[in-house]
């Protein structure tokens, strides 16, 4: 089955956060909403059909955390990287960002250190201050638009007693680096050195661009999977955000002990009963749907990343190793970033992120998301254009 994602699909009274927030930043009358991470596409068919299915049955009680729900994604797991995982090293969240507060809470005290590396989603910051921990960031190198980590910088951090946890993206938000296995086994290594949890979020672990690219932190070495906590998530990956549906996998009882505690203290420990239907529906019949977007994702990377090349050279993006977020480059204009942003959103009409907001290593840089069809981003490149030629 070929599936279609030029198609425009008009998002305006669906509630859209990414349509339809009354925000000056991103939805001012004539912006090209290119922020919040949710695609522009109609989720994979059989997971609208499990949907409807079930709310065909007019009465939507508590749910239970099925056995399904579970089995769903260990399945996924083992035919998508070839890990066998158990369904006893799981259990649900409502979202990754409860989750990152719900860690947080359970393996470290109030004033102790996380360790996250910038430039990094925004509420890795949140989560740790407002769980009353400190922040503490590594920064990550920017060698020639491939982000590397400062080795060097990472294990001095680390080695700070008062560093009790870190918090890995992975694949990495926003500069869509996908690690490879001996980056993490290194960081793993230090972790488990100096006594650091690991909490890895995966929840772009699927869209990577080259097959198998991704380890997950769950298949490294006992000695190092033992000591952390892992995210997963149907959401991104198939365009689920708003069914609020998550996973945390960890071999470590103690640790899945721990957080289940602090999760049913926190009042998050029931899941939404549409959200675990559509998950186990996409994890069982959306591969051949993901396949086709992967190549659609990348197909519109490229398209940025040429287009600026050619007729924008002053402006750059590199073609990430996965996720469907760019991080685009405008440092050679030498604007602050008070007036880059006054250039995209009053004159361009672009509603980009903002790139200081992943830290202070993304000043002169902005998000885009091009979760969207490719007409949608050659309207944005034209306003671009227009605005740096004017």
């Amino acid at each position: 089955m070929n599936y279609e994602f030029d198609t425009y699909i008009d998002r305006i009274g669906t509630n859209s956060v990414k349509w339809e927030t009354n925000h000056p930043d991103y939805n001012q009358e004539g912006m090209l909403p290119l922020w919040v991470a949710d695609m522009d596409f109609a989720c994979p068919p059989e997971v609208t059909e499990a949907l409807l299915k079930r709310a065909t049955h007019p009465i939507y009680g508590y749910p239970m955390k099925q056995a399904a729900f579970y089995q769903s994604l260990q399945e996924w797991i083992q035919k998508r990287f070839g890990v066998a995982v158990e369904t006893s090293w799981m259990t649900g969240i409502p979202g990754i960002i409860p989750g990152l507060h719900v860690a947080i809470e359970a393996f470290t005290q109030v004033g102790e250190k996380v360790l996250i590396q910038s430039p990094v989603y925004h509420p890795f910051f949140h989560a740790v201050t407002n769980r009353g921990r400190q922040v503490v960031t590594s920064s990550l190198v920017n060698d020639e638009n491939r982000y590397q980590i400062d080795w060097d910088d990472l294990e001095q951090k680390l080695s700070d007693p008062a560093v009790k946890l870190m918090l890995l993206c992975s694949p990495h938000n926003p500069i869509g680096r996908v690690w490879t296995k001996g980056e993490l086994e290194r960081v793993g290594e230090l972790c488990t050195r100096q006594g650091v949890i690991v909490v890895a979020d995966e929840i772009h672990a699927d869209l990577v661009y080259t097959k198998g690219s991704h380890t997950p932190y769950y298949s490294l070495p006992q000695e190092i999977s033992r000591n952390s906590v892992t995210f997963l998530a149907a959401s991104k990956t198939f365009n689920l955000a708003g069914l609020f549906t998550s996973y945390l996998m960890t071999e470590n009882s103690q640790f899945l002990r721990d957080f289940s505690r602090t999760a049913s203290k926190m009042g998050y420990e029931n899941l939404n009963l549409f959200g675990m239907e559509a998950t186990i529906a996409a994890y069982r019949h959306g591969e051949a749907w993901l396949e086709q977007l992967l190549v659609y994702l990348k197909g519109n990377a490229e398209y940025l990343h040429q287009y600026l090349a050619m007729r924008l050279p002053e402006v750059s993006m590199a073609v990430p190793e996965a996720t469907y977020l760019g991080w685009m480059d405008f440092r050679s204009l030498g604007l602050s970033q008070t007036e880059l942003n006054e250039l995209l959103r009053r004159e361009a009409k672009l509603g980009l992120q903002d790139g200081a907001m992943f830290g202070s290593e993304g000043a002169g840089f902005q998000r885009i998301n091009f979760g969207c069809p490719r007409s949608i981003l050659v309207e944005a490149m034209e306003r671009l254009e227009r605005v740096l030629r004017k």
